[in-house]
């Protein structure tokens, strides 16, 4: 008889749970990497522009970079907001991949004690099986020594 643990079907679903959670986690981190790259990227472009300064040359050449200097720091905060964001989802798809790592862990720990059992079940299920045919043996020699010799 073959070893089936009762909870096999839930068991193989808290695996899956617990692979989708682990790739989540992969594509959070994924993305909080990028953004953090992003959100560095966009702050040396407006550092290199602050350091360039504003021209001395035309009211509308200063409002203008004036304008985009303005356009740049936006894009710094709208990008920390983006990192903010996704060190958030990072945050929460750890704490959901560590419960559905605890939960299959559960249960495989609950599967290796079912196996366990049922292996000293088998065991002695063996063993007796076989101290049975010794004792069948020894019944038969007796009776052939008993019976004088003959079989």
């Amino acid at each position: 008889m073959a070893y089936r643990f009762r909870l096999e079907t839930v068991l193989r679903v808290r695996r899956i749970q617990e692979e989708r959670a682990r790739a989540e986690l992969l594509a959070a981190r994924t993305a909080e990497h990028a953004a953090t790259t992003e959100h560095d990227r966009r702050g040396a472009v407006l550092d290199a522009a602050r350091a360039a300064g504003l021209p001395d040359g035309s009211r509308l050449q200063w409002t203008a970079a004036r304008d985009h200097h303005e356009r740049l720091a936006s894009a710094v905060e709208a990008a920390r907001a983006a990192e903010v964001a996704a060190a958030d989802l990072t945050s929460r798809s750890l704490a959901h991949w560590e419960s559905a790592a605890a939960d299959l862990k559960g249960l495989e720990r609950l599967d290796e004690r079912h196996r366990a059992e049922w292996r000293a079940e088998q065991e002695r299920t063996e063993q007796k099986r076989l101290d049975e045919g010794a004792a069948a043996r020894a019944r038969d020699r007796r009776r052939t020594t008993d019976d004088g010799g003959r079989p």
